[in-house]
């Protein structure tokens, strides 16, 4: 049976496709910038989100059975250019919910984020916490979240998703506050200077990328009536290290990481603005879902990971 990743040439989309191919699905890649490294067995097809007809089109040529939903902009683009951010996040999500139902999809797994909460009394969030975004990508997130569950209860469609905390990995190339801490360990394998724009004990919810494919083809696989909760938080490394903590494990490795803070108020008060914890009971509960990686394991397997790209 056919996949269709939308955002697939993305950081996510790219580390997904490989999963599922070894498990023998056709996968395709719908996206506006083809992916990096061309895999058989994996096929892109160039399209926008945001145009109704390009992704009816793809579902109905390829006879698509299951989607993964992950094609975004992300918070510093969102913020940028809002309107483009709307076609995207907004629109390009009804696009793939209405497609679902007019060629009754199977499955559609949504990637959601912490950032749907916005600010929260204690930091502290789970499946039930109100949602009070403060910026434009943790509306729009809100709304794929809602309509995919409207879609759900009126239309019938398997609908599930999952809100990641903010995901660390080599080769991530898109923009978003939160993307320091990758950058950081990047630099410092490369050698080179990287200037933070976070102060030294910024600190948020973070997952390895392995960990988070894993997670989505988890989602995937799970049986139907485990399904209850629908749209999870699936929790973080803990405690979530500072910048510092991160920094002192990359010295660990390279102890002359030339890495310096410069906090940038408007970063700062985006990521001031999401929790500190994601309480992942239900997900625990209901499908089994646990992380796996730590700080320590996570810039262990990164270096090498990125190392092996490099030569």
């Amino acid at each position: 049976m056919a996949i269709l990743i939308t955002g697939g040439s993305g950081f996510i989309g790219s580390a997904l496709a490989r999963a599922l191919l070894e498990k023998n699905y056709k996968i395709i890649l719908f996206d506006i910038t083809p992916p990096k490294t061309e895999w058989k067995g994996i096929y892109f097809i160039k399209g926008n989100i945001s145009n109704w007809a390009e992704v009816m089109n793809v579902i109905k040529e390829e006879k698509i059975k299951y989607i993964f939903h992950l094609a975004a902009m992300l918070s510093a683009q969102c913020e940028a250019n809002p309107w483009a951010a709307f076609q995207v996040n907004v629109l390009g999500t009804y696009n793939v919910l209405e497609a679902s139902r007019l060629f009754n999809i199977k499955k559609v797994i949504f990637t959601s984020s912490m950032g749907v909460y916005g600010k929260v009394p204690n930091g502290v969030v789970d499946d039930e916490t109100i949602q009070r975004p403060q910026i434009l990508y943790g509306v729009t997130k809100v709304f794929g979240e809602l309509l995919g569950l409207y879609y759900h209860h009126r239309f019938g469609i398997d609908f599930r998703g999952v809100r990641f905390p903010q995901l660390i990995g080599p080769g991530v190339k898109s923009e978003g506050y939160g993307q320091y801490l990758p950058k950081m360990i990047e630099a410092s394998l490369k050698g080179v200077s990287f200037e933070a724009w976070v102060s030294q004990e910024t600190s948020i919810p973070i997952m390895y990328i392995k960990d988070a494919i894993r997670c989505l083809l988890e989602l995937f696989e799970a049986e139907e009536d485990r399904i209850k909760t629908r749209v999870y938080c699936v929790g973080q490394i803990i405690p979530s290290p500072t910048a510092r903590e991160l920094l002192e494990e990359i010295r660990k490795h390279f102890p002359s990481a030339s890495i310096t803070f410069r906090p940038d108020p408007k970063a700062m008060e985006v990521l001031q603005s999401i929790p500190t914890k994601l309480d992942d009971t239900n997900a625990r509960k209901e499908w089994g879902w646990s992380i796996r990686y730590g700080l320590k394991e996570m810039v262990e397997d990164f270096i090498q990971e990125l190392s092996s790209s490099i030569n």
